[in-house]
């Protein structure tokens, strides 16, 4: 079996569909399939392309499936401060600044930080003075369940660290790689005192038309919830994999630590 096989028949199973349902919907024969996925036929480029659309594969992983069948990469992953990703790095300032005095961040698929408006440096520096621990390179999930990051500030803690859990979860599902190991998930789950019953959990405050995120600093309780949103139609790697993160206050109180 080729190497784009393996890669193929892996995703396709991934969306648990079988050669002749996948063949019908790229309306190709299911033989066709099955001989792509043995090696014995090698599809075109445009193929590649094709199959890749259809098994709604994102960008990653369309160059994985290009690369594994001999071909050039079609979707450039630069780095963010590369010069070709000015106008994305400008909209996500401009996205952040415009959030203020809100925090707001932008992290990337695995939830690592990868930018935060004042406001955000700001909370972090007060939680930091206050005891936390942060790495150079944030992680807001692993760090929301460290006894040393996030967790000792956060109160109905056990909710929110089952909701993030959950979504971690069931974002890996829905991705083209779901028969993959979920590596964060599963560095997630080393941590002590993570919840046994994260995966059954029912989250609370269902009264809510969005859960409540409430931070305990010393005498101050804030009380937010969040918005997330991506970038449109990218056709970068990078760019497709950040998540803009907007944080705003649920009652006037918390408004009020931010306002002044």
């Amino acid at each position: 079996m080729s190497a784009f096989g393996t890669l193929f028949r892996e995703m396709r199973q991934g969306k648990r569909l079988s050669q002749m349902d996948f063949a019908l919907a790229c309306e190709v024969s299911s033989k066709h399939i099955s001989f792509l996925e043995t090696g014995r036929s090698k599809p075109s480029k445009g193929m590649v392309l094709h199959l890749a659309q259809m098994l709604q594969a994102d960008l990653a992983g369309t160059n994985r499936l290009l690369s594994a069948a001999g071909y050039s990469q079609v979707y450039s992953d630069q780095d963010l401060s590369a010069p070709g990703m000015a106008m994305i790095r400008e909209a996500l300032e401009h996205l952040l600044q415009g959030h203020l005095p809100y925090p707001a961040v932008v992290f990337d698929h695995e939830y690592y930080l990868v930018i935060a408006n004042q406001a955000m440096q700001a909370l972090m520096a007060t939680m930091a003075a206050l005891g936390a621990q942060f790495p150079a390179r944030p992680n807001f999930l692993l760090s929301l369940l460290d006894s040393e990051g996030i967790k000792p500030f956060v109160g109905d803690w056990e909710n929110i660290a089952c909701h993030m859990l959950q979504r971690v979860y069931h974002e890996h599902l829905s991705g083209p790689f779901r028969d993959q190991p979920n590596r964060l998930l599963e560095q997630a789950l080393t941590i002590p005192g993570v919840p046994q019953n994260w995966k059954s959990h029912v989250v609370d405050h269902l009264d809510y038309p969005a859960i409540p995120f409430t931070l305990n600093l010393g005498e101050q309780q804030l009380r937010i919830f969040s918005t997330i949103a991506t970038i449109g139609t990218p056709l970068d790697v990078t760019a497709q994999n950040l998540r803009i993160e907007h944080f705003f206050p649920m009652d006037e109180d918390s408004k009020a630590y931010w306002l002044g």
